[in-house]
């Protein structure tokens, strides 16, 4: 699966963090970049994601755009380790195999700085990523540059033209995204199903089944993310109106249910739920 699909871009940047040391702004002490990175990620704002957090937190700044689905951070130190290759003990121990001798161990050289992104694709692969770099640039400069000013290569980035160079640079093609929107319809489905006729030889078969993978599927309609707040926004109300209207009868249904929809626009864009935010701003409808 390509970088595009579903209308989505997701985004995956690996960036090695610095190897150098700093002066700590806050301690005035000598810290190396990977220590500091660690602080700044904990320090960036997080926004109301739960119930419990306080109604007075300042929203993530990847709230400030309406492209970010998901948007993380990740310090990586090193591989996974899974434990020894192990065979056949028996076996091992007639060709004389020592459990105890060392096995190679896969290390890095540096940390890495994980950034993954899922975002609304504006355009094609790369005037997607053009589109989202620049969003990112434009309200949240300064926490980019705050936490990738602890990777290499990040001296001089001083505008939206280089970052996008700088994320362009680090990006490494995702694989196998998860698309968690989709459309259960017969055109959707036809499109996305491999090509290829009983009896065709292997290899051609093959070719076409992965030439068709790496075509993106299309746009799942209401998948961008004003319509996912929005829908959101709905949820929430709906509820509220689903619990108010118990025990009704059917003028008063009516009545009141006129007034949930004039109240929360279902056709329209607003009012909706901002996004980073787990609750939806307040609506009233007359009783």
């Amino acid at each position: 699966m390509p970088d595009l699909d579903g209308g989505h871009y997701f985004l995956t940047v690996l960036a090695p963090v610095r190897m150098d040391t700093m002066i700590d702004p806050v301690t005035g002490r000598s810290r190396s970049h990977r220590q500091v990175l660690a602080q700044d990620l904990a320090l960036l704002r997080t926004g109301r994601q739960t119930a419990a957090s306080p109604p007075d937190d300042p929203p993530s700044p990847f709230a400030a755009n309406t492209l970010n689905h998901l948007a993380r951070f990740v310090v990586i130190d090193g591989p996974a380790f899974n434990g020894r290759v192990s065979g056949d003990a028996l076996l091992d121990k007639i060709r004389g195999v020592d459990p105890l001798a060392p096995q190679p161990v896969d290390a890095l050289a540096t940390p890495y700085l994980l950034f993954a992104a899922e975002v609304d694709a504006r355009g094609d692969g790369p005037t997607a990523l053009r589109t989202y770099t620049d969003a990112l640039w434009a309200t949240m400069n300064q926490e980019l540059r705050t936490v990738f000013g602890h990777c290499k290569g990040f001296d001089g980035v001083d505008g939206a033209a280089r970052f996008n160079a700088f994320v362009e640079a680090r990006r490494v093609e995702t694989t196998l995204p998860f698309n968690d929107y989709r459309a259960d319809d017969p055109a959707f489905a036809g499109d996305a199903s491999p090509p290829g006729a009983i009896g065709t030889a292997v290899a051609v078969v093959w070719r076409l089944v992965t030439g068709q993978a790496a075509k993106p599927s299309p746009a799942t309609p209401g998948s961008d993310l004003p319509s996912v707040l929005k829908a959101l926004f709905l949820q929430q109300h709906f509820t509220r109106f689903a619990i108010e209207a118990q025990g009704l009868d059917d003028a008063a249904l009516h009545a009141r249910f006129g007034a949930f929809l004039g109240a929360v626009r279902p056709g329209e864009p607003t009012p909706t739920q901002p996004p980073g935010e787990i609750f939806a701003p307040p609506a009233e409808w007359a009783p």
